[in-house]
C-alpha cells in the first residue's frame, strides 16, 4: 500500500504516523515476511491505538466539533482489527484472514485519512492560525 501525497493532512505528526502505518501494512502484504506477521499485527494493533489517542488529543485541544464521532469511528476500528487478529490466531495463520486483514486495514485507513482526518486537518488548521 503506498503513500501519496494525497494522504497528507498537513499535520506532520500525523502525517508521519499514518506513514509509519502504511510501512508496516506493506510488511504484511509481503509474501516475504511471513514469519514477521505475528509482530507486525501485534504492532499494528498497539501502534494504532496510541496513534488515535494522539490524534484525539489534537481534537481536545482544537475543541474539534466532531471529536466524539471521530473518536467512535477509532473505537470501531480498534474493535473489528481486534477481532480480526483473534480470527488470524485462532486460524493458525490462514492466508485467507491475513489477506482479510489487509483489504480491511488498508481501504479503512485510506478512506478515513481521505475524508475525516483531512476534514479534521483543515479545522485544526483554521483554529491554530
Amino acid at each position: 500500500m503506498l503513500w501519496s501525497q494525497s494522504l497528507e493532512t498537513g499535520i506532520p505528526a500525523i502525517d508521519n504516523q499514518h506513514k509509519e502505518l502504511f510501512r508496516q501494512i506493506d510488511i504484511l502484504f509481503d509474501k516475504n515476511n511471513k514469519d514477521r506477521v505475528p509482530q507486525t499485527l501485534k504492532f499494528l494493533g498497539e501502534y494504532v491505538e496510541k496513534h488515535f489517542r494522539d490524534e484525539q488529543l489534537l481534537h481536545t485541544q482544537a475543541r474539534y466539533p466532531k471529536a466524539e464521532s471521530h473518536k467512535k469511528m477509532h473505537s470501531d476500528f480498534v474493535t473489528a482489527f481486534k477481532k480480526m487478529k483473534q480470527e488470524y490466531d485462532a486460524g493458525n495463520g490462514s492466508l485467507m484472514i491475513l489477506l482479510k486483514i489487509n483489504r480491511a486495514v488498508a481501504d479503512w485507513l485510506k478512506n478515513h485519512i481521505m475524508i475525516h482526518d483531512k476534514e479534521f486537518a483543515a479545522y485544526y488548521k483554521s483554529v491554530k492560525k
